[in-house]
């Protein structure tokens, strides 16, 4: 169960990450990571004949096991998927357009994180 909802999170943050990278100007990462979370949608398949609403957790547990040779499966893409994932970063984060367009733009001082009444991540770097 935890590994589906690993992979479910995963998914999730490369689909967010980069169509926000699309929203900036850069399409290429979009489509890459959505190519590589194409491969990980195949695995909801695998387990529960659906990609995108997938029923194979339900309450108390997973609807069955896992079909023969997944983990071996998941874990080869994984291999993979790590390398794409420099690739993606060094694609977006080393891009000079993203860099114009993100750096220093909505930047916030401890003063401005403590009067605003900023919590959790958003204090992050701004410890006092």
């Amino acid at each position: 169960m935890v590994l589906f909802r690993e992979i479910t999170r995963i998914s999730n943050h490369s689909l967010a990450l980069t169509t926000h990278a699309m929203d900036v100007g850069a399409s290429t990462p979009f489509l890459w990571a959505f190519e590589e979370r194409e491969k990980l949608l195949e695995f909801y398949e695998r387990v529960s004949g659906a990609r995108m609403h997938a029923s194979f957790i339900r309450p108390g547990g997973v609807a069955q096991d896992l079909p023969l040779g997944l983990c071996r499966d998941i874990d080869s893409s994984t291999q993979q998927f790590a390398s794409r994932i420099d690739e993606l970063e060094e694609m977006s984060t080393g891009n000079r357009i993203w860099k114009q367009r993100l750096v220093d733009i909505g930047t916030v001082t401890a003063q401005q994180a403590k009067d605003w009444g900023f919590s959790g991540v958003m204090l992050r770097g701004h410890a006092t």
